[in-house]
């Protein structure tokens, strides 16, 4: 099912070089951090046997038995601290902190759509969007205190019901443009759900409300997530000074954790000692990225030449011990001539 929903992430994964992919990924302890759709709102059950990290478990133990998903979400709950209904209030932020996890999946951003209503000044506006994109990053940050998780936050999936003021265009327009800037300022993985979620082409996949995933959406929620765990297995190539990214359709390179301004294309050349990584965006038609493993490149090998620069190197010397060439006679006196000669000839330099 998986190979057949994502067909085109799976051969954009496919294409990369062997060089280019490290094993299998080890998800290890994974914290499901999100909101209601995370928690399974609407399709509750006791044992857990409905939401979407209950089916991620399932298919990671497949790969892994040791794997454990542990659901760390909590229904109605934003991203941004100064909200009342902040998730950083909540009370399951804390025993998600301690987790200390492997793997960390944020879904968070669909309730503070909330905050854009139609009389709002385009101020108003904007500071909401600055907001969830600093809490989103100071989220991230934080969940690296107790582990160094490989982090992959979610663009918030399709969603449509007016009375509860959960807009598609709020969503769409001001809520996943900043989610998407934290992951790209942050250099964490970025899923894509709006675009491989949607109750317009699956209507099935939500229930009523039009908000939260059915019983049957958990599942192919969890499907998408689980694609995307297994791509987070990319690498960066070195060529000398110069470092080569995965095969992908969009880049944005880091160096010691910080990004490049500039830097997006599918090369960059070293300058200096230090670790590098790259956001690749995997897939033509959505915004889902993976950051690669950082390469770390020591002062003895940031400068080397390439095979090619030496060979250049080497052609030009040669080039310019010939020009220095001089043809002698016997007597010590310089040949003009270049063609056949009936004196013995010798070659001073």
């Amino acid at each position: 099912m998986v190979m057949n929903m994502f067909g085109k992430i799976v051969l954009a994964a496919a294409a990369v070089s062997s060089a280019m992919v490290a094993s299998a990924f080890a998800a290890g302890k994974v914290a499901c951090v999100g909101n209601s759709i995370t928690y399974g709102y609407g399709i509750e059950s006791w044992p857990d046997q409905t939401s979407y990290p209950h089916h991620l478990q399932g298919m990671l133990r497949g790969d892994a038995p040791s794997d454990t998903v542990e659901n760390f979400g909590v229904s109605g709950l934003t991203v941004r601290k100064d909200d009342q209904a902040s998730y950083w209030k909540g009370y399951r932020f804390a025993p998600a902190i301690e987790f200390a996890a492997d793997t960390v999946i944020i879904e968070l951003g669909t309730n503070d759509s909330k905050s854009y209503t139609t009389w709002n000044t385009p101020e108003q506006d904007a500071a909401v969007d600055s907001a969830i994109t600093a809490d989103f990053e100071a989220l991230i940050d934080t969940f690296q205190v107790k582990s160094k998780p490989h982090v992959f936050i979610c663009l918030a999936p399709y969603v449509n019901n007016v009375e509860w003021n959960i807009l598609d265009t709020s969503v769409v327009k001001r809520v996943n443009p900043a989610i998407l800037q934290a992951g790209l300022e942050k250099g964490v993985n970025v899923i894509d759900l709006h675009s491989r979620f949607n109750a317009l082409e699956n209507p099935s996949w939500y229930l009523e409300d039009m908000v939260h995933p059915s019983v049957e959406g958990a599942k192919h929620l969890a499907e998408i997530v689980y694609a995307h765990l297994q791509m987070d297995t990319l690498l960066v190539t070195q060529d000398g000074s110069t470092l080569k990214a995965p095969k992908g359709f969009g880049y944005q390179w880091y160096k010691d954790g910080k990004l490049l301004d500039g830097e997006t294309l599918e090369t960059l050349a070293i300058s200096g000692d230090g670790e590098y990584k790259v956001s690749v965006k995997v897939d033509e038609k959505t915004l889902s990225r993976i950051v690669t493993a950082p390469l770390k490149v020591e002062k003895t090998t940031a400068l080397k030449p390439d095979a090619r620069e030496i060979a250049r190197e080497r052609s030009a010397g040669a080039a310019n011990m010939a020009k220095s060439a001089r043809r002698f006679d016997a007597q010590g006196r310089a040949l003009k001539a270049r063609g056949p000669s009936h004196q013995k000839i010798y070659i001073k330099r």
